[in-house]
Parts: C-alpha cells; structure tokens; sequence
C-alpha cells in the first residue's frame, strides 16, 4: 500500500510540473507573440544601459532591452535590440535618448517622435526596423562644457602669449608714444588756433571773392549772348555770300555753253570773208578792168581749144 501510495503521489507530482510547464511556455509565448523587435542605433556610450532595462514612449512602458552589441560592420556602432508591444506606434521620424534613473546610475530608452515623417516604420524578426539613438540634455551639455573647457584653454594661453614680458614692454612703450603723440597734438593744436582765427578773415574775403565771381560770370554770359548773336548775323552774311557766288557761277556757265559758241561762230564767217574780200582785192589789184568788163578766163590749158605750148629759149 505504501508503494502505491508513493507511486501515486509521483505522478500527481508529474502531472503538476508538466502542467506548470505547459502553462510557462503558454504564457511566454503570448508574451513574447505580443511584442515586436527593433534595433537602436547607437553612436556615442550607452553609459548606464543594461538587458532588461526599461524602453519608454514619451514616459510610458512599452518594452524591454533585449540584448547590446557591436555592430560587426562598423565597432564603433552599438546596436541595441528592444522589444516594444504592439500597441506602440513607432514612425520614421521615431528617435532614442538615454534617460537616468535618479541617482542609481542605470539608465533606460526613451522614445520620441520629431514628426519629421509620420510614415510607420516597418519591422519583423528577420529585418527589425532601426531607430536612431541621440545625445541626452546631459550629454550636449557634456559636450559643450568640454569644447568650452577647451576654447578656454586655447583661449588662457593666447592670453599668456599676449602678455609676455616681451609684449609688455612693447605694450609699454607704446603707451609713452601715445602720451608724447597727445602732448604734441596738444601743442600743435595751440599752434593752429591763430591760424584759425586768420581762416575766419579768409573765409569773408572769400565771401567776397565769390561774389565778385558771380558778377563777373554775369557779364561773361552776356559778352557771350553778344558774341552770339554777332556770329549768327556773319552766318547769315555767310550765307548771302555762298548765294552770291553760286548765282555768279550760274551766270558764267550759261554765258560760256551759250554766248562763247555762237561768238565762235560769228568770227569763223568774218575770218572766211575777210579772205574773200583780199582775194578780190588783189585780183582787182592785178585786173583793174575786171572792174568794168568781168574777169578775164583763165589760158587754155593743154587739150583745150587755144592752148599753145611754150617755146624754149635758145
């Protein structure tokens, strides 16, 4: 009976863990059925962040780290994988910054939406989906206070170069140049003050010289509206004088295309009968009686009727 009973008591026992078993793995894989992945990408220290560490959306749970890595393209890359419910709603303009839990020194992911794209960013198990992880409040202002601190130093040894002993006694004499160059201005300015007074004297004759130029400009232009007007009655005679001489060019031409060729003429027929007239003159000369009984017929030439040969002298 004891043997029985203990059998009986194992397997009940059996029964129980198998039971709790299956109830684990249930519950575990709707947990797991229930939540998403995707992958922080960070670039700077995940100072404080561990597995298991909360992620935040804008201050409320919606999953946990999973797992911190390096990225085996680029080590200095840190990738961190989440796990969000699928109640979280992430975008593409969806970023993570490490926040601190008080004074503990661990810190978690809060998520954030800059609406940059509002587009839903995809993600499964085989091709998560990224989200950028950025610097903290706290971490910018590290980051500015170590490039302060640094400016600072740069700008501490300009100081001290600037004020070397060298420099300083530059600086020095400088400054008694200045103080000599102020005394000299000073006296050179005592110096120029009769000469300004001899400048207000100046400036009224001038004054008086410019009006005195004014007048004379005045006379100027009226010599020159004079001058002006002379000029154009010259003009004017100008152009009487160029009529003139086109009308007196006009003149000789027609006398010499028309008067010259009919005198040429008049004096060819006295010249043709200045010589008929000698002719007639000497044949009245050599014939006087040609006056009263005509002119005598020339001799018989040869073959006419009358002519005799001449005869030969011996």
């Amino acid at each position: 009976m004891e043997s029985r009973s203990n059998a009986i008591t194992a397997g009940l026992f059996v029964i129980a863990l198998t039971v709790g078993l299956v109830l684990s793995a249930l519950w575990l894989t709707s947990e797991n059925l229930d939540r998403v992945g995707y992958i922080v990408v960070s670039k700077i220290p995940v100072f404080g962040l561990h597995v298991k560490a909360d992620v935040r959306l804008r201050g409320v749970d919606v999953g946990k780290v999973v797992d911190i890595a390096f990225d085996a393209q680029d080590p200095r890359v840190v990738l961190v994988k989440i796990d969000l419910d699928r109640t979280a709603t992430l975008t593409r303009g969806t970023y993570g910054q490490l926040s601190y839990q008080g004074l503990t020194g661990f810190s978690f992911i809060e998520l954030d939406d800059d609406g940059s794209n509002l587009q839903r960013l995809a993600t499964s198990r085989g091709n998560p989906g990224r989200i950028e992880l950025r610097p903290a409040l706290l971490d910018q202002i590290e980051a500015s206070s170590q490039s302060l601190l640094l400016n600072a130093d740069a700008a501490a040894e300009r100081l001290n170069r600037l004020l070397s002993d060298e420099n300083l006694a530059h600086l020095s004499g400088a400054l008694r140049n200045t103080e000599s160059a102020t005394q000299q201005i000073g006296i050179l300015a005592t110096d120029l003050q009769p000469a300004a007074r001899s400048l207000q004297g100046l400036e009224t004759k001038t004054g008086a010289a410019v009006e005195q130029l004014d007048l004379l400009l005045g006379d100027m232009r009226s010599l020159t509206a004079e001058f002006s007007r002379h000029l154009a009655a010259l003009d004017e005679a100008g152009q009487g004088a160029r009529a003139m001489g086109e009308a007196s060019r006009s003149l000789e031409t027609a006398i010499v295309g028309d008067t010259l060729p009919r005198l040429s003429g008049a004096i060819d027929d006295m010249s043709r009968t200045s010589r008929s007239f000698d002719r007639v003159l000497r044949e009245v000369e050599e014939q006087p009686q040609s006056l009263l009984f005509g002119r005598r017929p020339p001799p018989p030439g040869p073959g006419e009727p009358g002519f005799a040969p001449p005869t030969r002298a011996h």
